[in-house]
Order: structure tokens, then sequence, then C-alpha cells
């Protein structure tokens, strides 16, 4: 909207979160977002005044603040859903548990709201890949945990969510000592990020692209050799660095992009 219309043309970005399946369902109050813009700052008051006449509930949001917040839910919400569509989860005629009927609903309301949506939405918010391989990080975990027997010491209480309850000081400090550490940590994958560009420079010079299975591989038994040395867990320094992967694959990507 920046290049098309500029300073020329007053706009301003809105996301109505409700479409034909939520006017048909009766769902209220219809909420919309409005993305208030520098260059046109009258514009966010004219469309929350628009909104608000044809009955919606107006949130106004940072445009990066709305993008995060849609790709753990909006995006998610797809991705699950065309994923469960892939291994064909309740598409029969047979009874189901009650536990899936809100899970087949959301499928049914993504698939009523439009097919072509799902690759855009996936795609042009920035935050959405992040928010996929963060969800399969977790479920790849829970995977794992439940091939070890990790659960079985205490099967009840597996999704259970735990009460709150007073934080001794000795816990405050130690939490205090980790965010020390993880400042320091993402000091460090700025430092990598810098060194990925540079990579993705040198790559693009010699005509290679940015994924490098090979290297990859090799690196990853590099860590887990290191971790070997500090009796870690494998699994969990692969865990990690193949996260790290993935993000400097991402920032070789953007510095392409």
């Amino acid at each position: 909207m920046t290049s098309l219309l500029g300073a020329d043309i007053p706009w301003v970005a809105t996301h109505p979160l409700f479409g034909p399946a939520s006017i048909a369902r009766g769902e209220t109050p219809l909420r919309a977002v409005v993305c208030p813009n520098p260059i046109h700052p009258n514009a966010a008051s004219r469309a929350r005044a628009f909104y608000e006449r044809i009955g919606c509930e107006v949130t106004e949001q940072d445009a990066d603040e709305h993008d995060r917040l849609m790709a753990d839910t909006h995006a998610m919400a797809f991705f699950i859903a065309k994923g469960m569509l892939a291994i064909g989860a309740g598409q029969s005629d047979k009874p189901t548990p009650p536990s899936f009927a809100a899970m087949n609903t959301t499928i049914e309301t993504v698939r009523s709201d439009a097919g072509h949506l799902f690759y855009a939405i996936e795609t042009t918010n920035p935050f959405a890949a992040d928010s996929r391989e963060r969800l399969i990080d977790a479920l790849s975990l829970i995977h794992r945990q439940l091939a070890d027997d990790t659960y079985a010491s205490d099967p009840e209480h597996a999704l259970e969510i735990p009460a709150p309850t007073a934080t001794p000081p000795e816990l405050l400090e130690t939490r205090d000592l980790i965010d020390e550490l993880d400042r320091e940590l993402v000091e460090l994958l700025a430092r990598r990020a810098t060194l990925s560009r540079r990579a993705r420079h040198t790559k693009a010079q010699h005509g290679q692209g940015v994924h490098d299975p090979a290297r990859e591989k090799s690196l990853l038994e590099a860590r887990q050799q290191w971790g070997r040395e500090r009796n870690l867990s494998e699994a969990s320094i692969a865990d990690v660095f193949e996260a790290i992967l993935r993000f400097s694959r991402a920032e070789q990507r953007r510095s392409r992009d």
C-alpha cells in the first residue's frame, strides 16, 4: 500500500476478522483491526468510524503486532486444518468423539473461508513461517516424549496447566541469571546472522543455493559431539541447532530478498 498509494491517496491497513461464514452464523460482535500509519494519521479514525457504523468492535494495533498475532492464530488455524485434511482426519461419515468436534468445526470454518487464502496467509505474513516452525518443534518434542514414555510416571497430569504459585527467591535469582545468559545468546545469534548473510552473499556469487544439506549434516554431528563431551542430550543438542539452522536459512533468504 505504501508503494502503490504512497502519500497522495489516504490509506490505512485494516483487517476485518470476519467473513461470509461468520455473518451466516450470526457471530457477534464482528471484530475489525485498524493499523494506523504515520503517512496518513487521520485515515485510521475514518476507518474506525466506518467499521463502527456497521456495528463492528474495532481494535487499533501496530502492523507488526497484528501480523505476529495473526501468525499465531489465523495462519495457525489454516496450517493445522491443512494438515488434518492431508491425513483425512474426520473426513468420513463415521462417528467421531466430542473432543474432535471442535477441531472439525475449525477445519470446516477454514475451508468455507476460501481455499485460495491458505497460500496468501501462510506466505505474505512475515511471521507465519516462524509460528509454523515453533508448532512443529513443539509437536516433535511431544512425539519424542511419548515415544520415550516420558509421561508414563504421571499420565493424569500430561495436559494439566499448573496453578500459579509464589516464586521462591532462589528461583527468581536463577531466572535472572538465565535471562542474562539468554541476552548473551541473542547477541551471539545476531553475530551468527551477520555471518549467515555474509555466507549467502558468497554462495550467490558462486551460484549456490541457501540450503546445503551436506554441510548441515556435518555441522549437526559436530555439535552433538560437543554436547556428548559435556554430558548433554544429543537429541536436545540436535533440536537446538536445527532451530538455529532454520534461523540462519531465514536470515540468508531475507538478505537475498
